[in-house]
């Protein structure tokens, strides 16, 4: 019954919920504070925010997690010069933050930082569900890099872009 109820509440938030609360404004604060970050080192941010599974996934069990898997592959976040892509996935029906990260940087970070990111970035989302928690998070995702990959003063390209994707 549990994956009864899970799919009921995908079908009820609809990609108008995600467009509700990351209306362009706060997708345009979201893709300037992604460009900006990324100017201070050598690793690429990609956020994505989806209103719910595709229902099929919710119905099959599809976790959060393997649906961020999902996304960083067909995305091509691990597609980076220094493998130093990350994926912070937020899913508004399951309340869930996922955050993926390339071998390169996730070797040097680690995993309880990238789980202190979620956690505090869960708990922010609880309270308050707008772009202001995720604005932060993307900050704290960005110290994390610079700290390993701090940029090099050479020109590099953009290799994923800094839009976010609400799906």
């Amino acid at each position: 019954m549990p994956f009864i109820r899970r799919a009921l509440r995908h079908l009820s938030h609809r990609p108008g919920t995600a467009r509700r609360h990351f209306p362009p404004a706060a997708q345009q604060a979201l893709q300037e504070a992604v460009r900006a970050g990324e100017q201070r080192h050598r690793g690429e941010v990609r956020v994505v925010i989806e209103a719910s599974l595709p229902v099929g996934h919710a119905w099959r069990g599809v976790s959060d997690r393997q649906r961020a898997r999902a996304l960083f592959g067909a995305l091509e976040v691990w597609n980076t010069e220094e493998h130093t892509g990350v994926l912070l996935y937020i899913n508004l029906a399951d309340h869930a933050v996922e955050l993926l990260a390339d071998r390169g940087v996730d070797a040097c970070v680690g995993k309880a930082a990238w789980h202190a990111v979620c956690t505090a970035l869960a708990q922010d989302l609880a309270r308050e569900l707008s772009v202001r928690p995720v604005l932060e998070a993307v900050a704290r995702i960005h110290a994390l890099i610079e700290a390993h990959f701090p940029a090099d003063g050479r020109p590099r390209p953009n290799a994923l872009d800094d839009r976010p994707l609400v799906l």
